[in-house]
């Protein structure tokens, strides 16, 4: 570790530029919707299912990267990643068509980020000590920040005046320059008796990767009981009546439980496990570690819903896109950069609450502004309120998570809650977020067909044409839509067809906003059960 008096900025500016590399991908995909879908003529729920499938890997290698660098070294872990993420990006923003997209953005750059993520906090960690580290940390946060409200903006400009692949070609360019300067940096200490336990590293992502997969597949196959039979190659596997979604939920519960009865047994052994289950049993981090991941949840689903129906819907451009959700990114970035230190004249529980109230008052807002008519400016209210009250949560929760975690179990919780912040507050959320709004679209414009054509449909009825609507629009272009609105509608539902489709839109939005607002809730009462002290009070027990 250095020791140095005077601070050495280049492993701090190694780790910024990865950083800014990686922020350009994850904060600007939302606004890049739009012209990806129509430049590889694809659908949104397919792209949804790519994004889902990034968070996976990202989410559930996290520890096993973080424990790689310990072994092998971290500059070794954190240049390969670099490498792997450009090459990763690179082949997304060079894709022909949506395979080559799906595989390089859903298998390859993810591996890259998980081993550059971990790595790169580490690398602070190693290079920096006392009063360095901190201003190390302050840096990297407040820089992160900055990007994570810019990066949207100029991406979504670029991909509107000259095209996505150039815009989110500035993500690999940033690679680059990662991977060049990466090379400069000192290798760190090695542990060659680090053991990585495979088998853990399968059933973890086998297990969260059924809980997303399960999740995407809601609106299609039903959350609960059979929307439409389940086939495999051809073959449809009876259920009786039970959809494939609650049984992919309860295999992965079941594997998760072994997951963690397995890495009980290892540490019985005085061996390392993957996770040890043991830090569960420290409720204040508990229920940390998950309002935390509800939070990113709440952030990374509304977020989507918005960009979805900004493009989708309202048929607003990538710029327009941006500016509609900067009053988002800039509430967090501005009050979790300027409100940290409240904590200590404010017990952080009753901060996390009044912020979990305005993230509940924001999504109604939110709900009841937006419409297919909007500008960029329609929903400044509700965004405003949203990104402030996530601003606030978000300044107190990591601090709060980690209040009653002792040194020894740092490694440990840190990489748990990293995990959980992946998968729940970007994977399950783009997954979730997606089956609600999509499945609620086609239920809706079935009702307005009802309601045109003077019809009294029943349940079943009305299921059939849900399903027949899916598998359309999953398949059809937007030049072919026209075609068959024309050739399949009712002279009635034809005439009326687009109003049918806007008003389904903005209600499946309003649902969608209303259902999230649930998961809110749940964190505001959980809020309650955090320590109540302030953070001059803090004490490890």
């Amino acid at each position: 570790m250095s020791t140095q008096e005077k601070m050495n900025w280049k492993p701090l500016i190694v780790i910024i530029l990865s950083m800014v590399m990686m922020y350009i991908t994850s904060f600007s995909i939302n606004v890049l919707i739009g012209p990806i879908v129509q430049d590889l003529n694809w659908s949104v729920s397919g792209l949804q299912m790519v994004i889902v499938s990034a968070s996976l890997i990202a989410g559930t290698l996290m520890v096993t990267a973080g424990r790689l660098g310990d072994k092998i070294g971290k500059k070794k872990v954190f240049l390969i990643g670099s490498i792997i993420y450009t090459i990763g990006l690179t082949i997304v923003v060079l894709a022909p068509n949506s395979t080559i997209f799906s595989i390089a953005w859903a298998v390859i750059w993810p591996f890259g980020m998980v081993m550059v993520i971990p790595t790169s906090i580490a690398l602070i960690m190693y290079f920096y000590e006392g009063s360095q580290r901190a201003t190390a940390f302050g840096i990297y946060g407040a820089i992160l920040m900055v990007i994570s409200a810019v990066a949207p903006v100029v991406v979504g400009y670029l991909a509107s005046v000259v095209s996505w692949r150039v815009a989110l070609g500035l993500s690999p360019a940033f690679g680059v320059l990662t991977v060049i300067s990466a090379f400069t940096l000192p290798e760190t200490e090695k542990d060659d008796t680090i053991k990585i336990d495979i088998p853990s590293v399968i059933m973890s992502v086998v297990a969260f990767g059924m809980f997303l997969i399960a999740t995407t597949m809601a609106s299609e196959y039903g959350w609960l009981t059979e929307k439409r039979p389940f086939e495999i190659a051809g073959t449809v596997i009876p259920l009786g009546g039970l959809s494939i979604v609650p049984i992919l939920y309860v295999l992965a519960t079941v594997l998760l439980v072994v997951f963690f009865k397995r890495g009980n047994a290892l540490a019985a052994k005085g061996e390392t496990p993957l996770l040890n289950a043991s830090i569960l049993s420290n409720i204040p981090f508990t229920v940390g570690m998950i309002v935390q991941a509800l939070l990113y949840f709440l952030f990374a689903a509304v977020l989507f819903a918005v960009s979805v129906f900004v493009q989708s819907a309202a048929g607003l451009d990538s710029f327009d896109t941006a500016l509609t959700t900067l009053p988002i990114s800039l509430g967090v970035a501005i009050i979790s950069f300027f409100t940290p230190g409240l904590g200590k004249k404010i017990a952080p529980k009753w901060i996390i609450i009044a912020g979990f109230v305005l993230i509940l008052g924001g999504s109604y807002v939110l709900g009841q502004q937006i419409s297919v008519d909007m500008t960029p400016m329609t929903t400044l209210g509700g965004s405003v309120l949203f990104g402030i009250g996530c601003g606030l949560v978000m300044a107190q929760i990591a601090t709060v998570t980690m209040i009653k975690v002792t040194p020894e179990q740092n490694g440990e919780a840190s990489g748990l809650s990293e995990t959980l912040k992946e998968i729940i507050g970007q994977g399950f959320a783009i997954a979730f977020a997606g089956s609600i709004l999509f499945g609620s679209v086609y239920s809706f414009m079935v009702d307005g067909y009802e309601a045109t054509e003077g019809l009294s449909l029943k349940e079943e009825q009305k299921e059939e044409i849900v399903i027949e609507l899916e598998n359309t629009f999953m398949e059809i272009t937007p030049e072919q839509e026209k075609v068959w609105v024309q050739e399949q509608l009712p002279e009635n539902t034809k005439d009326a067809y687009q109003n049918i489709v806007n008003d389904s839109a903005e209600k499946a939005f309003v649902k969608t906003m209303n259902i999230i607002s649930i998961f809110t809730v749940i964190s505001l009462l959980l809020s309650f059960f955090l320590p109540g002290m302030k953070l001059e009070d803090e004490v490890v027990e």
